[in-house]
């Protein structure tokens, strides 16, 4: 029996998967800044961990999770998004911090087979604020916290700074400054909720004035957020969230889909994460090139050191490739009870990592994340 390094959980053997706690001699080899939760052996069953009351917990299943009463999602604790960054693979959770996996042992990313879990986390500072954008600046991962008052009353100050980032020489998120984020002065009345890329490459955010009975939302966009942007319409707002342009796609995983044949006679929107994107993008593919309301898959892909790309549906079904002309091989992850989605893929040397929710309407109850081996999914298309 094994154990993991967070309290009142317990892992065990696993058709292969393993957890086992990091000693002081390990994590000083490892040479991360954050502190390690646990070292991962991942196998052909799933290990499973939860966002419990008492923080990451390891769980038998998604069908084991202590189901959490709904909250409006901008107060639940969940995979907000995922990047790959300098060889790791980043989470970012709404509420808490950065999960960060890391090969362990000093092995090289493209060869992992055991991850070690960190965590880089603000000691309950951001617990008030919602970090829904996630995105790369000044080459580190960084959130953006808001208050959220449209399920609530505002409770918390407003968040100083509100922008926070991973950094390989500090264990804890340090505070940014974003300049194009404060056209409006810094007396809390006014905070930028939202932040992302537009399909153009240009950076757009939405500003709203709290505390107002009927208040005042603002939309902006920016070349450079070293600079400050310009007020754009609603409508050019709307249209920045749709996704880039299918030629965009990267061959890899666009050769990939059309084997796969998932876009026949359909559109979709598809959320990617690899090592060669500075964070997530989004891309829209199908019929019409235009994917609002159709057919979402979460996605991965790259190039080196050898060709791969897959997706899934949030169910859970989904397709594997090497690349290339080769055929792109269906697979399903765990089923997931009713009203459980996946809600994110990645993969990190032969692991694969996938982000789960419960979600009902607006509400998000149970949510967390698995870890497995992707090599028996490599031997079904060799």
């Amino acid at each position: 029996m094994l154990s993991f390094l967070v309290a009142g959980c317990k892992g065990k053997d696993n058709t292969g998967s393993g957890i086992a706690e990091i000693n002081d001699e390990e994590q000083e080899y490892a040479n991360f800044p954050w502190p390690a939760l646990a070292r991962l052996r991942a196998g052909e069953n799933p290990i499973w961990f939860e966002f419990g009351e008492d923080g990451l917990c390891l769980i038998e299943s998604a069908a084991a999770a202590s189901l959490a009463p709904y909250v409006p999602w901008p107060h639940a604790r969940y995979v907000t998004a995922m990047a790959m960054w300098n060889g790791f693979l980043v989470m970012a959770v709404n509420r808490d911090g950065f999960l960060v996996f890391g090969p362990a042992g000093g092995t090289a990313p493209s060869e992992a087979t055991e991850l070690l879990l960190c965590r880089s986390a603000s000691g309950g500072l951001w617990d008030p604020y919602t970090t829904e954008s996630f995105f790369i600046w000044e080459g580190k991962p960084a959130v953006l916290l808001y208050r959220n008052d449209f399920f609530g009353e505002l409770t918390a100050p407003p968040p100083d700074p509100r922008v926070y980032a991973l950094d390989l020489s500090s264990p804890v998120p340090v505070g940014a400054y974003v300049p194009a984020l404060e056209i409006f002065p810094s007396d809390g009345r006014w905070e930028t909720e939202l932040l992302r890329r537009g399909p153009d490459g240009l950076w757009y955010y939405r500003m709203k004035e709290k505390g107002q009975n009927r208040p005042a939302i603002a939309y902006f966009r920016s070349k450079d957020l070293n600079i400050g942007g310009e007020r754009i319409s609603f409508g050019e707002w709307v249209k920045s969230g749709r996704g880039e342009a299918p030629e965009n796609i990267p061959l890899n995983l666009a050769l990939a889909l059309e084997a796969s044949g998932y876009l026949s006679g359909t559109s979709c929107l598809i959320k990617a994460v690899s090592p060669d994107f500075d964070g997530q993008r989004i891309f829209t593919a199908g019929v019409s090139g235009i994917a609002e309301n159709n057919a979402l898959l979460y996605a991965y892909c790259q190039d080196a050191p050898e060709p791969l790309a897959l997706a899934i549906l949030p169910g859970g079904l989904g397709f594997i490739s090497t690349g290339g002309e080769s055929e792109a091989v269906s697979f399903s992850l765990s089923a997931l009870p009713e009203g459980f989605v996946y809600t994110g893929v990645a993969v990190l040397g032969d692991v694969l990592i996938a982000a789960w929710e419960e979600q009902q309407e607006a509400g998000v109850g149970a949510a967390g994340f698995m870890v497995m081996a992707i090599g028996y999914l490599r031997k079904e298309i060799e």
